[in-house]
């Protein structure tokens, strides 16, 4: 009998952590006993993935990471690390600090979901002057660099996503990134994804670690492109309804306030931008969502 392997998965009751256990409870069998990482064990969420076959739920968080693997009675074959972009610079610390734990604690096989940085190749050696793609490059950087120097072999994954079709959401935020987005040109197409399907890739880079398409490599991932005019015709045509969002002088303030998490970006993607052949992705990945499908069955104006 084969043993299981042991997988770390962060984010866990978050939409990417969330998206990759789905996926892998979906698979009709699946290698892996999953240890659940979350900030607290009783929350709702926690709570209802513990209700599922093969899943444990562990309480913990990036600053103690040991902590985490101690919890699992053996060796981790894999961890699925996700980090948060609000600051920088702790979000490099933490996933430095993360990949640290990983690696002693005797890890395999690491997929962390970074960010796309202008096209599939430029992206390995793009850090960009937004602080949290900057960071996450340093983080892949770092597992690179432990993976070179480890005396046991530990393979990589990384999926570097554009930005979420969730960042669209029925609140004020969601509203707020419309406007954002907006003020960069009606006309000007922004590559966007489903989390839906950054998690069925996951599942996929853990279920298949050493075959060459995910070996040591990193995936620009991208459902979609379109621009704001595209999106609220598609919206409309869909929900029957106009795609929300708020005055400009919100947008603008939000990216002001927030300058280093969103003014920045929303620049570079003036400047520069995601690059990723989306045709060619869709042929490799035929079961991701574009806009429509997404609206139509995942986001929150979803039909019944």
């Amino acid at each position: 009998m084969a043993t299981t392997r042991k997988i770390v998965v962060t984010g866990a009751t978050g939409k990417q952590g969330g998206a990759l256990i789905k996926a892998l409870l979906a698979k009709p069998s699946q290698p892996f006993d999953i240890y659940a990482l979350t900030r607290d064990k009783t929350s709702r969420g926690a709570q209802a993935l513990a209700s599922k076959p093969g899943v444990h739920v562990i309480q913990g968080d990036f600053e103690h990471p040991e902590a985490i693997f101690q919890q699992l009675g053996g060796k981790p074959w894999g961890l699925f690390s996700v980090t948060m972009p609000m600051n920088a610079k702790k979000e490099e610390a933490e996933g430095k600090a993360m990949t640290k734990a990983a690696f002693e604690a005797g890890v395999e096989h690491i997929v962390y979901t970074a960010t796309e940085r202008g096209g599939q190749t430029k992206s390995d050696t793009n850090p960009t002057n937004v602080p949290h793609f900057r960071s996450k490059y340093n983080i892949e950087q770092d597992i690179k660099a432990r993976s070179q120097a480890s005396q046991h072999p530990v393979t990589w994954t990384f999926l570097r996503p554009v930005a979420f079709f969730e960042n669209l959401g029925n609140n004020f935020f969601g509203r707020g990134f419309v406007a954002m987005w907006r003020l960069n040109g009606l006309d000007r197409p922004l590559q966007q994804i489903s989390t839906t399907d950054i998690g069925l890739i996951a599942a996929d880079a853990f279920l298949n670690s050493d075959s060459e398409e995910y070996r040591n490599k990193g995936i620009s991932l991208a459902g979609d492109e379109l621009s704001p005019n595209e999106a609220a015709r598609i919206f409309k045509e869909v929900t029957g309804q106009e795609l929300p969002y708020t005055y400009p002088v919100v947008g603008r303030s939000l990216r002001w306030l927030a300058k280093e998490q969103l003014g920045l970006m929303f620049d570079w993607f003036v400047t520069d931008d995601f690059k990723v052949d989306v045709k060619a992705l869709r042929q490799r990945y035929p079961f991701m969502r574009d806009f429509r499908t997404w609206v139509a069955q995942e986001s929150a104006w979803k039909k019944a």
